[in-house]
């Protein structure tokens, strides 16, 4: 009886293991005409969380909707004008950037002059159609800028915030000029 038992489970477990993969609900089945690099659901996963870019089908690529928006090259060296009014007087600081684009990203380093003194900054910021956000720290001084400036012929000019230990010190404009490209 023993025998004709090992001999029944042993002809059971072979006739499991030739037989073709049945699917099941959840499983993942392999089968001979599978085509791994070739998946249009994963392509539109990957394309819709990271951008037609990151997709690794070319068909997607080119029949993705191109960007109309067109990103200003803001690269290279700048020259900010920080004007404020502080108890009835202007008080004007001149920051010096260097600033590093990647598509509608920038960050950068610099100094600011405040007081007589060259203090050191980074800055980080985006670039949309028709504005630039840039916040600029100090991080010693805990003092961080924070401005909003638009286009304009041949630089920028719009408004900033200074933030002293995170809360607002002061308000005023600001106009930014390239020194180099």
């Amino acid at each position: 009886m023993l025998k004709v038992h090992s001999i029944l489970c042993l002809a059971l477990v072979i006739a499991l293991l030739a037989s073709p993969a049945w699917a099941g609900c959840g499983k993942w089945v392999i089968r001979d005409d599978s085509d791994y690099l070739s998946d249009p659901d994963f392509d539109l996963a990957v394309a819709s969380s990271t951008g037609t870019a990151a997709s690794l089908n070319p068909e997607i690529k080119e029949n993705a909707v191109p960007k109309e928006e067109t990103i200003a090259d803001l690269g290279g060296e700048w020259r900010v004008l920080l004007e404020m009014k502080i108890d009835g007087q202007d008080k004007q600081n001149a920051l010096d950037l260097i600033l590093i684009q990647t598509v509608d990203r920038l960050q950068g380093y610099g100094t600011i002059l405040d007081e007589g003194a060259d203090l050191p900054a980074t800055a980080t910021g985006s670039i949309s159609n028709d504005s630039v956000n840039l916040i600029v720290s100090l991080v010693e001084q805990k003092r961080e800028y924070k401005l909003d400036l638009a286009f304009i012929e041949g630089g920028l000019k719009g408004i900033y915030e200074l933030y002293e230990s995170e809360k607002l010190a002061g308000r005023g404009n600001a106009t930014a000029s390239r020194l180099s490209s």
